[in-house]
């Protein structure tokens, strides 16, 4: 059997993959196989920093490139994987070539959902998942004056932030009813739909597009409402998908992406998933996860590549992600998905807040706003914990200390 480790996918995961196997002693040569034209990169900055100009492709790179040969990668830059076949321990590649391994890291990442209306081939008609895509949006933003961006997830939101930052008439076309809707926090949603608004973003929401309009080159949007919006660009930011194409027929479980426990692995010998292409176990909140954010992908690739090398370890961390609209910076610790009440704390027009999620008086996350590193830290261990309210209506007073407003689970 080989010997060789083979990585599927060239995001952060793989680097921080990578560099944790090697510091762990890991020794096999390793294959690297990416669609991607560009060694891996951090992502949050092609929607905010990089989109507007402030950090350029070099400042994007999780490791310089000299890092792989020191590292003894054999990188492969837009390469497409086309099958695994496990019973032969090979993965084939859209070419026709075979690569033999003996040790599999699946980090396929995710591709953005396609709009499927009329007009959505047309140019400067973009979704946003590279650094290549980021960089076309950047320079059509310099001979444009009105863009549409659809959606109003992370993606939508930022890309739509920093347009307007640009100085462009910006557009957003979104079918629910509020801003930020994975977050379910009313007053935080009503906030972001002030700011956007204060800063001359038009927001349309409970709408969705129809088609985009334009002969060769979008010029306008129009909407299932009958409304038309001009735009010299767009963008739709409307989700991703996992990126499991290549993976059917494998034999591995395709839920949702590639399900694995929390150890990252998928059930066949020396197969192991992780980043935004796998459905995992989180222990904490005792139910398979997928999550599509930086710090997962930078926690899951490196506690995986000391586990590819024989190490121990295994996800035991409560989840973040983070995001940052017009100078307004958040962070989200735990799982936001499954709650039966919001309590909030503090003012968002002061710049210090806290969204506390509870089930059943139980904290299961929280939505923070400029809080401090110890405030963060408690919080973390009181979600890990299982803290359950001693009094419901202290949550929400600020001068009550959180230590006395939770107990941890016995």
């Amino acid at each position: 059997m080989a010997s060789e480790l083979v990585i599927v996918g060239g995001g952060l995961t793989t680097a921080r993959a990578i560099k944790s196997y090697r510091e762990a002693g890991g020794e096999d040569r390793i294959t690297l196989f990416s669609r991607d034209d560009t060694i891996p990169y951090h992502r949050p900055p092609l929607s905010k920093r990089f989109l507007r100009g402030e950090a350029e492709r070099e400042d994007t790179l999780v490791e310089p490139e000299s890092f792989y040969s020191e590292q003894d990668v054999d990188v492969h830059l837009q390469t497409c994987v086309r099958a695994l076949r496990l019973d032969e321990r090979v993965v084939e590649l859209a070419d026709g070539g075979r690569k033999e391994f003996g040790k599999l890291l699946i980090a396929s990442g995710a591709a953005p959902r396609r709009l499927a209306v009329e007009g959505a081939d047309l140019e400067r008609v973009f979704s946003l998942r590279t650094l290549d895509d980021s960089a076309a949006i950047r320079e059509a933003a310099r001979d444009s004056r009105q863009a549409v961006v659809v959606g109003a997830g992370f993606i939508g939101m930022e890309v739509a932030a920093s347009l307007s930052q640009l100085g462009l008439e910006v557009t957003l076309v979104h079918r629910g009813r509020g801003l930020f809707e994975v977050l379910r926090a009313r007053q935080v949603a009503e906030f972001l739909r002030e700011l956007y608004g204060r800063h001359g973003v038009q927001l349309v929401l409970g709408e969705s597009v129809e088609r985009f309009g334009g002969r060769k080159r979008v010029d306008c949007v129009q909407t299932i409402g009958g409304e038309t919006y001009q735009a010299d660009l767009a963008v739709v930011g409307i989700g991703v998908g996992p990126g499991v194409d290549w993976l059917e027929g494998s034999g591995l479980d395709l839920e949702d992406g590639v399900r694995v426990n929390a150890r990252w692995e998928t059930g066949a010998e020396a197969v192991w998933a992780a980043g935004d292409v796998a459905r995992f176990d989180d222990p904490i909140f005792e139910r398979p996860r997928r999550i599509e954010h930086w710090s997962n992908a930078n926690y899951a690739g490196t506690q995986v590549g000391r586990l590819i090398a024989g190490g121990d370890g295994g996800f035991d961390i409560v989840s973040t992600f983070f995001s940052e609209v017009f100078g307004f910076s958040f962070k989200v610790f735990g799982d936001v998905d499954v709650f039966d009440e919001i309590v909030f704390r503090g003012a968002l027009d002061d710049g210090k807040a806290i969204t506390f999620y509870l089930r059943d008086e139980t904290l299961v996350a929280c939505l923070l706003i400029g809080q401090d590193e110890e405030t963060e830290t408690l919080l973390k261990e009181l979600i890990a914990g299982h803290a359950r309210t001693r009094d419901v209506t202290a949550i929400s007073d600020a001068s009550v200390a959180l230590g006395d407003v939770f107990e941890l689970a016995a």
